[in-house]
């Protein structure tokens, strides 16, 4: 205060910030979980098959390829998601993988693949999730194919022998296992 019981400059102008201070902390917490909570949500909601689907189910054929496979699941064995596969599971990746994924939505909705021209296109496609599977050691495999879920023993003695080899020839899940949950691709 000042001598004449007047509060000084610095004192009314922490006075008039104070108020929205007051009310604004508040309310940015509450934006900032809300904005959170909507992008665990978004994470959450696009690593659904049925997101997936929503595109791919009027587009071509690999639903119905990865219906009809193991990973589908039978109501017995749990099943691995589109995500599972296509998505990493870490975060920086997995947000790298969304962002680049934006391309396929701007491809759908301008219509440059299509049911006609997709089986022309589909090796290309295929090679590059290959060469990633190839890049990244098949992360996506060895989430799920570890410990109980890939038991060396319970194999057949020729999968045991090449599963046990599998990294002396420099090799990774992919390299055997295309056309385990999509069709074959005879790359050109």
């Amino acid at each position: 205060m000042s001598e004449q019981g007047k509060p000084s400059r610095v004192q009314r102008i922490w006075r008039w910030l104070r108020r929205p201070l007051a009310l604004g902390i508040p309310i940015g917490i509450f934006v900032l979980v809300a904005a959170g909570a909507s992008f665990q949500g978004m994470m959450v909601l696009s690593n659904h098959n049925e997101f997936c689907f929503s595109c791919h189910l009027t587009m071509d054929t690999i639903v119905q390829e990865y219906q009809a496979s193991a990973h589908y699941g039978d109501g017995e064995t749990i099943p691995a998601t589109c995500a599972d596969c296509h998505v990493p599971h870490t975060f920086i990746d997995k947000m790298k993988v969304k962002i680049v994924a934006t391309k396929d939505i701007y491809h759908m909705m301008v219509g440059t693949v299509t049911m006609e021209n997709f089986e022309e296109l589909r090796p290309a496609m295929a090679e590059s999730v290959w060469e990633t599977f190839k890049k990244n050691d098949s992360q996506s495999c060895r989430h799920c194919h570890q410990g109980d879920n890939f038991d060396l023993a319970k194999q057949p003695q020729r999968a045991r022998l090449n599963h046990e080899r599998i990294a002396e020839r420099g090799e990774t899940c992919v390299d055997c296992h295309q056309g385990l949950t999509h069709k074959r691709i005879v790359s050109r």
